[in-house]
């Protein structure tokens, strides 16, 4: 199989719809890493990750699909039926590999627990998303046995807080289950 019958497979029905929904996948995940923003943490996966796995997954199948009866993809193409086929089969496998992923990836993105958040009142944290307020806004902190812990912090304002930037948790609010922070600037050791 040389590129070329990758290449007409990935162009040609069933796969196109899937190779360009592929794409877009790329392009979107590369903004993230370039600049955008991290998915919010959640019991479950969230649905940029498990749309991307799920397109990508449909796009495996259906190019498996078309490559598996053999020949030249572009000389001979696939009929309506057996293409309807593909893509029906196609998704299946997708649903059920994502559906499979889910519980491994979950584990991967599930921030870690807070003992005692109360605990963490007096710790320095790093700004994660790019809008913190009064309404949201997430943190990173460590824990007592030294591991990543995502938070929810709430900030009234008046200074500017963007990602990477550090803040100080000066209020646990229970009632809510939030943090409030506070610009700070650990190199100083008081607020700027």
């Amino acid at each position: 199989m040389a590129i070329n019958d990758l290449f007409d497979a990935a162009m040609s029905f069933p796969a196109v719809p899937f190779t360009f929904l592929v794409l877009a996948v790329v392009v979107y995940w590369l903004l993230v890493m370039v600049g955008g923003t991290t998915p919010p943490p959640g019991d479950g996966v969230p649905l940029n990750v498990s749309g991307s796995v799920f397109l990508v997954l449909a796009w495996l199948a259906t190019m498996a699909g078309a490559l598996a009866r053999g020949g030249d993809v572009a000389v001979r193409p696939q009929g309506v039926a057996a293409s309807a086929v593909i893509v029906v089969l196609g998704l299946l496998v997708a649903g059920a590999g994502t559906a499979l992923l889910a519980v491994p990836i979950r584990r991967v993105l599930r921030a870690g627990a807070v003992a005692d958040p109360a605990r963490l009142v007096g710790s320095v944290c790093v700004v994660r998303t790019a809008d913190v307020g009064p309404d949201a806004g997430q943190a990173e902190v460590t824990g007592a046995d030294g591991t990543a812990v995502v938070i929810e912090i709430r900030h009234d304002g008046f200074e500017a807080l963007r990602p990477g930037s550090t803040a100080m948790i000066h209020v646990y609010d229970a009632e809510h289950g939030v943090f409030w922070v506070t610009a700070f600037d650990p190199k100083l050791g008081y607020r700027p």
